[in-house]
């Protein structure tokens, strides 16, 4: 750019890392604007709070030559005003329609895609877009931010040609928005109230326990407040998941204090997200249960029926899991009260072999108790026809009790020597017992100091994580709660920054968590470079940012 004396203008700073964004994420300057139009909803919080408003910037923006474009946040125009038609056929013959897709990923450096990377007002001034076809615009972006949350919930951008950029366009605009976040905010108190109506015209009921469940709001009825735990808050949310608006499931489940209960989930209508929830107990069934009509145990309950299945067995039992998923503390529980002798294989490496082996035999020479060996799969080669041989001979000696790594990740020689104990338990992976984790989390707190309680939030948030650490990482991050807390309550703010998880990203599909995690796991293995996460993840960078923004990975 050059000013009227024809010397060049510096570039603002923010305009110079923008540029840096668009080109790492591959934006072609002569490429046409994407559309996409697929999934748009025209009854979305944002439209609704916004048309009233745009209404009244239409009759403002008469004659002036200007238009007013909103995005949502994933930045996609949902709506515009145009001064005339005339300026309405020029800015469309541009691509600038309903469902354009003006993210920096797409259409690099602009008004709508920019105040969205960096959360703030930009103006974008003629060769400042990145897009060719945009550089005859000024156009200025002021992002809509929901009252309470702070959350960015839109765009609004301000464009004319570079001839007419005006000075009032920041005022002009930053009215408008903040008219947008008076009525979001209306709107919320809406929906609350939505939620708010649907609990009181059943919350009366005996016997029956009643509760309302969004965002930021939790309405319980007295029986609720006896039967559920934070736990079971977290369980039901994960009812209404996959639901649209005015549909319901009824569906049986086991509370966190062991109890059956009935549950109805009716998402409700017009309460962005919100959900009723009528819980009834019921007795257990002491007639035997048709197969068929069984409730299928969770990971926990498995376990807990395996190791007590083992510990009344007399053979030998190999106990598999990943590490930190409580193999010792499974050990334990199939050894009892009984005299047991423990050999941890990681000793080897301070002991030296033979002396671990000398009291290995020593404690098999016992004709009675339990000798336990844990992580076999750190055992040499050499040693393993004498665990073998202990194994074979369990009936006569002392009760053999091995722990290992996963079982998919032993080496062959391992799993055969696991291949001869009658009883085998594998626990599963904390990421696979999402259910328990808040039960979990809470059982472990009480261990730490019985006075601390999870927050709801905080066990979502937990609920959310991946647990590559399984139990072991799950209690360091109690540890540090516990310590960092500022009441008896362990609230979201508590935890880890690492762990505190959005409400948006705890309600994840299965499938969408695995994708958030593959992506998060991707980016720190490059650094925060996008182009080579990319290329790891074997997707295109336009695909990796609409991903990161719609499973809201910040990293």
């Amino acid at each position: 750019m050059f000013d009227s004396s024809g010397t060049r203008d510096p570039v603002r700073p923010e305009i110079a890392l923008s540029w840096k964004r668009s080109r790492l994420s591959g934006v072609d300057p002569s490429a046409a604007i994407a559309v996409d139009t697929a999934d748009q909803d025209a009854e979305s919080r944002l439209l609704r709070a916004a048309t009233p408003v745009l209404d009244e910037v239409a009759q403002q923006l008469a004659g002036t030559g200007f238009c007013v474009l909103l995005a949502d946040r994933e930045c996609r125009v949902i709506a515009s005003v145009y001064s005339d038609r005339l300026v309405e056929r020029t800015i469309e013959r541009l691509g600038v329609v309903n469902g354009s897709r003006f993210g920096e990923e797409h259409a690099g450096t602009n008004a709508l895609g920019t105040p969205l990377e960096v959360g703030r007002a930009v103006v974008i001034h003629g060769e400042e877009h990145f897009l060719d076809s945009l550089k005859g615009l000024s156009c200025y972006g002021q992002p809509i931010l929901h009252p309470v949350t702070r959350r960015v919930e839109g765009i609004l951008d301000m464009t004319g040609i570079v001839s007419q950029a005006n000075p009032l366009f920041a005022p002009f605009l930053a009215r408008a928005a903040a008219d947008i976040e008076k009525r979001l905010l209306e709107g919320s108190k809406a929906s609350e109230q939505r939620l708010v109506d649907a609990f009181q015209r059943v919350s009366h009921q005996r016997n029956i326990a009643v509760a309302a469940i969004g965002d930021d709001i939790l309405l319980s009825n007295r029986t609720a407040l006896d039967l559920l735990d934070t736990a079971d808050h977290v369980s039901l949310r994960s009812l209404i998941a996959d639901l649209n608006p005015d549909q319901s499931r009824l569906v049986t489940v086991e509370l966190a204090s062991g109890a059956l209960a009935r549950v109805q989930a009716d998402r409700i209508s017009g309460a962005d997200g919100g959900a009723l929830f009528l819980v009834e107990p019921l007795q257990r069934e002491r007639a035997p249960i048709r197969r068929t009509h069984e409730r299928t145990p969770s990971p926990g309950e498995r376990l807990r029926r395996d190791l007590m299945r083992a510990r009344a067995s007399s053979s030998a039992v190999a106990i598999s899991g990943e590490a930190g998923s409580g193999r010792t503390s499974a050990a334990s529980d199939v050894v009892g009260s009984v005299d047991a002798s423990w050999h941890d294989a990681t000793r080897i490496a301070f002991d030296g072999r033979e002396q671990w082996v000398t009291d290995l035999v020593r404690a098999a020479r016992r004709r009675s108790g339990v000798v336990v060996i844990e992580q076999v799969q750190l055992l040499p080669d050499s040693v393993l026809p004498m665990i073998a041989d202990l194994i074979d001979a369990s009936a006569e000696g002392p009760r053999i009790v091995m722990t290992s790594g996963a079982v998919a990740d032993l080496p062959p020689t391992i799993a055969a020597l696991l291949s001869r104990c009658a009883s085998r338990v594998v626990i599963a992976p904390l990421r696979e017992r999402q259910a328990e984790i808040a039960e979990l989390a809470q059982a472990m707190l009480e261990g730490i100091s019985p006075e601390l309680r999870l927050t709801a939030s905080a066990a979502e948030a937990l609920t959310a994580a991946s647990w590559p650490g399984n139990l072991a990482e799950l209690r360091v991050v109690l540890y540090r709660a516990a310590g960092d807390r500022a009441s008896n309550r362990i609230d979201v703010t508590d935890l880890p920054e690492d762990y505190r998880t959005t409400t948006k990203v705890s309600r994840l599909a299965g499938r969408e968590k695995a994708e958030r995690q593959a992506i998060i796991g991707a980016l720190k293995d490059c650094g925060g470079n996008k182009v080579h996460a990319s290329a790891q993840l074997g997707i295109s960078r336009s695909t990796l940012y609409t991903r990161m923004r719609a499973l809201d990975i910040t990293v």
